[in-house]
């Protein structure tokens, strides 16, 4: 069955009343263009401007409603694929629906609310609609933002009253045997390498770089964009311990700048640009339209580890903390990268290419003993796998259709093995929603050549303390969750010091100090670039780089 994203253009009917975001222009203003403009704008576009709605708006009383369109969102609610299809959709609902938003599956006897889902968006299908977006955004001064999948931890491809440039449908994948950048001098050689334009997802790229017996370095999330905010947070991935980041593979972008213009960036063209690109932040820099990586030969052989620890009491559970995280440095340092959670205990998943059972056994014996002891219980075990064993059983999507945030830092091996007992702590304090979200080491020669933070250098992984809340929940429950975050980044930032660093793309949405956080001695960097490629300021976002947009909780 097809059930059209497109709803009516130019509908008469409003159904929220928004408030100015900063000193653009958003829906309900007087700035704001009256219907002829958009129709002559949407002629300039082909036809493809559309209106965006929550994704429950068909279920709500209202002029959207749609039973036979509902019945299919409730079948879909939590499919990745199907949130990822919609222009007005994102995986986390907070995202939707904003502080005091209300448009979620239940109450639908209710108005839906707009939240935070962009009024108007473009469904791109080319650069020129694109370019066309960017130059209207900026005549008209339009509170501009970027979507691609929705996969956004913070909040950068939503805005309440914005117009979106929705790249989902921008799609192609281009293979090299022997790639050379723009400007590269003649006698470059060249290398293995990918073009992938925005709306590409990462399980797609698997499935076709498997096909060439090749990786490219991405996320385990299946639906995550893979040439988008993804990269250009820097782009973590269970084989950056081998490979480096996704920033680390890029050998060149293709992006349409604050100007309209659509410009080839790498070393050559203009590096400055191109270091910020690597690792600045989605949404801050212009719309990408496409990002070649390097290719590398798929491993012969994987070694899987699973790894159950359950404790019964709250001592035992400390202890099993404890000496799971003391044990990281040693298990990312013997190759094994993956991703933990430390709810009741340590649950695992360990990968390593071109491994060993021999290595896997060595490296996991302490955890062996550690399920042995009183009040503990679990197993550890190892088992060959494979590259499609990989592709078809391991990629995920955590967190679809919820309302958890997360609060995060990279931790390097100081604090995991001499601050271990105020982790443990910490864990305990904030109800054990804790976890490694990717688990391995990530340093390479490109690390200083990225905008990533210098933390990436010696960190072990990126540690995450999630909250959530239900979807009837009060506004005053909201707040006070969105509240904790920051007393959670206040607490990180004790524990591993104020020069701590974390994972944008996963990051706490209300980070206090995020310049820092984010970027570390990089950011004044990153604001002379910023000054210079979009000096209007035209692409602002939740914590961006040069930003006067900065959520509140």
């Amino acid at each position: 069955m097809h059930i059209p994203r497109q709803f009516a253009l130019l509908s008469s009917v409003a159904i929220f009343a928004p408030t100015a975001v900063s000193s653009r222009c958003t829906f309900g203003d007087q700035c704001w263009p009256d219907d002829i403009s958009w129709q002559a704008f949407n002629a300039t576009v082909g036809g493809h401007l559309i209106r965006s709605l929550p994704s429950a708006a068909v279920c709500h009383q209202g002029p959207f409603h749609n039973t036979q369109a509902c019945n299919y969102t409730e079948q879909n609610w939590d499919n990745s694929f199907w949130r990822t299809n919609q222009s007005g959709a994102y995986t986390a609902l907070v995202w939707e629906m904003g502080k005091y938003g209300q448009c979620y599956l239940d109450d639908v006897d209710k108005p839906c609310d707009q939240g935070r889902v962009p009024y108007y968006s473009v469904n791109v299908q080319n650069v020129r609609d694109i370019q066309s977006s960017v130059r209207f955004a900026s005549e008209r001064d339009l509170y501009l933002v970027v979507k691609n999948t929705g996969h956004d931890h913070l909040g950068r491809s939503s805005g309440k009253g914005s117009f979106s440039i929705w790249t989902h449908n921008l799609k192609g994948i281009d293979w090299h045997e022997s790639f050379v950048p723009e400007g590269a001098d003649p006698e470059t050689a060249g290398i293995p390498a990918v073009t992938i334009q925005p709306g590409e997802q990462w399980l797609d790229v698997y499935r076709a770089a498997a096909k060439r017996n090749v990786i490219v370095v991405g996320g385990s999330a299946r639906t995550v964009g893979a040439a988008g905010g993804y990269v250009l947070g820097g782009g973590h991935s269970p084989f950056a311990h081998y490979y480096g980041l996704a920033a680390d593979n890029v050998l060149e972008m293709t992006i349409v700048s604050a100007d309209g213009t659509h410009r080839t960036i790498n070393n050559h063209t203009d590096s400055d640009y191109f270091w910020a690109l690597r690792g600045g932040g989605g949404s801050a820099w212009g719309v990408v339209t496409s990002v070649t990586y390097k290719t590398h030969p798929v491993p012969q052989s994987f070694i899987v580890g699973v790894v159950q620890i359950n404790a019964t009491t709250n001592d035992t559970y400390k202890r099993v903390a404890k000496e799971s995280l003391q044990l990281i440095p040693k298990i990312t340092r013997a190759g094994f990268t993956g991703y933990a959670d430390m709810s009741g205990g340590f649950s695992a998943l360990f990968i390593q290419p071109n491994g060993t059972m021999e290595n896997f056994n060595r490296t996991f014996a302490p955890l062996q003993r550690l399920a042995g002891i009183p009040g503990v219980s679990g197993q550890i075990a190892g088992f060959p796998g494979s590259w499609n064993m990989y592709l078809d059983q391991f990629l995920r999507d955590p967190h679809i259709a919820t309302n958890v945030q997360d609060t995060s830092r990279l931790l390097t091996a100081d604090v995991l093995e001499d601050k271990t007992d105020e982790l443990v702590d910490f864990i305990v304090e904030s109800g054990k929603a804790a976890g490694f979200d990717w688990i391995g080491h990530a340093n390479n020669d490109e690390r200083d050549n990225t905008a990533v933070h210098e933390t990436w250098k010696k960190s072990h992984g990126v540690f995450s303390i999630s909250v959530d809340w239900a979807d009837n929940a009060s506004a005053a429950e909201k707040h006070q969750k969105r509240e904790f975050t920051v007393q959670l980044s206040n607490r990180f930032t004790e524990i591993v010091g104020e020069d701590g660093g974390t994972y944008v793309n996963e990051a706490n949405p209300y980070e206090p100090n995020w310049q820092q956080v984010f970027w570390g001695d990089k950011y004044q960097r990153l604001l002379s670039i910023k000054r210079r490629v979009d000096p209007t300021n035209l692409f602002v976002c939740n914590r961006c780089v040069g930003t006067d947009i900065v959520l509140e909780p």
